[in-house]
């Protein structure tokens, strides 16, 4: 049975470790609704950018964020990380390995990623545009 509860804070690292779902407002509008991945990885405004500025991106964004195709063997090698996992985790395998890591969901590889783009992700610097992103659950192919 799932319970919903409404937490108010002005301390935004608490609000996107507690989080599931946040609201951001100002002077009592909701400028922002959102998971904690959506409103770093996406302001929606100059507000909520400056907002989540100082918030270490590589903690809160997905693998999703820096995903791109899997090309030749790429899909078979390299350690396996879940599509939940976050980029520091990600960044950790990547490191440790050297090699690409596979983004996996039950057995089928969703896509990878490697130093660049993770790189890209945590400078704010969005994605590598040499391959598109995949949505939450849709294979990149």
């Amino acid at each position: 049975e799932g319970r919903t509860m409404v937490f108010i804070t002005h301390d935004l690292s608490e609000a996107l470790r507690l989080g599931d779902r946040i609201a951001l407002m100002r002077d009592g509008r909701v400028v922002q609704l959102g998971t904690p991945e959506e409103i770093v990885g996406s302001p929606a405004d100059d507000y909520v950018r400056d907002f989540v500025r100082d918030v270490p991106r590589e903690q809160v964004l997905t693998v999703r964020t820096a995903m791109r195709p899997a090309t030749g063997d790429e899909a078979e090698q390299g350690p396996a990380l879940a599509p939940g996992a976050t980029v520091s985790q990600a960044i950790e395998a990547v490191a440790r390995t050297g090699e690409t890591a596979r983004v996996v969901d039950g057995g089928r590889c969703l896509g990878v990623v490697d130093h660049h783009r993770l790189l890209g992700v945590v400078a704010g610097a969005g994605p590598d545009p040499a391959g598109p992103l995949a949505k939450a659950g849709e294979a990149v192919l």
